[in-house]
């Protein structure tokens, strides 16, 4: 299958799942003007890319039958598999990166991303380490916040409530005087590295400014130590990756959150 046509496959998973919310989302008036638009940019004919809508349609809670008889390709079931768990926003990104950034479909990203279609897995290598987001050591970080917020009551004084089951992107919410404040915990084993937001993540604390709060606990298997950054959207710099499993993240470099004081 042609890349442009790989990506086409993409944004019709897109329009078929959210349908009429979906084209509007991505400033179209209709799907006529959707089809036209990518036809114009990918260069795959309109048609073709209703036809990929409907053979998504049978997965979709629409109004729309689709192609229900039709044998689902390899292809089509990699895409609903790689993005069914992915919320609406999150789809959109990059869907919004494939229509309207054409350094982006040639760039290692978009490879990234397209290499859901082969059975071929490919292998990231990292420069540095990493703050975990989960596993043993996060959860060690985020116990270890839990006993330093008794002692201390920082970043600010209120009610804690565990939050970490909920999918909220956060860990921990503080409430004072009925104003709610988030706290996300980051841990490494190291002194030192970076942070992985996951998109929900870096997109809450974008939202909640100075009501968010990252909290990053370092050395979590010996004498850890706490540093605190309010508001971490406006104050690092964080680039974001799209990666194989198509989960955006943004990372923020060791040399950026060094730079914060606290």
């Amino acid at each position: 299958m042609k890349k442009q046509n790989k990506l086409a496959l993409i944004i019709a998973y897109y329009l078929s799942r959210f349908d009429r919310s979906g084209y509007l989302n991505l400033g179209y008036k209709n799907f006529n003007e959707a089809y036209m638009d990518i036809e114009k940019k990918l260069s795959v004919k309109r048609r073709t890319v209703q036809n990929m809508r409907d053979e998504f349609d049978p997965f979709h809670d629409n109004k729309r039958a689709g192609w229900y008889k039709k044998i689902q390709t390899g292809s089509r079931k990699k895409v609903i598999k790689t993005f069914e768990s992915l919320e609406e926003e999150d789809i959109r990104e990059v869907v919004i990166e494939i229509l309207q950034n054409e350094d982006f479909r040639e760039s290692a990203k978009c490879k990234s991303i397209l290499s859901i279609f082969s059975d071929d897995e490919d292998k990231y290598s990292k420069s540095e380490k990493l703050f975990t987001p989960r596993g043993i050591t996060g959860k060690k970080a985020e116990n270890f916040f839990i006993e330093y917020y008794e002692r201390n009551k920082e970043p600010i004084e209120g009610e804690l409530k565990d939050v970490r089951d909920s999918g909220c992107g956060y860990d921990f919410e503080i409430t004072k005087n009925g104003d709610k404040h988030c706290v996300e915990i980051k841990g490494s084993a190291e002194e030192m590295g970076g942070v992985l937001f996951t998109n929900k993540e870096w997109r809450v604390a974008r939202n909640m400014r100075d009501k968010y709060f990252l909290v990053l606990v370092t050395n979590v298997n010996s004498q850890y130590k706490v540093k605190i950054i309010k508001n971490p959207a406006s104050k690092l710099n964080a680039k974001r990756n799209i990666i194989q499993t198509v989960r955006i993240e943004w990372a923020v470099s060791n040399k950026d959150i060094n730079s914060i004081s606290g």
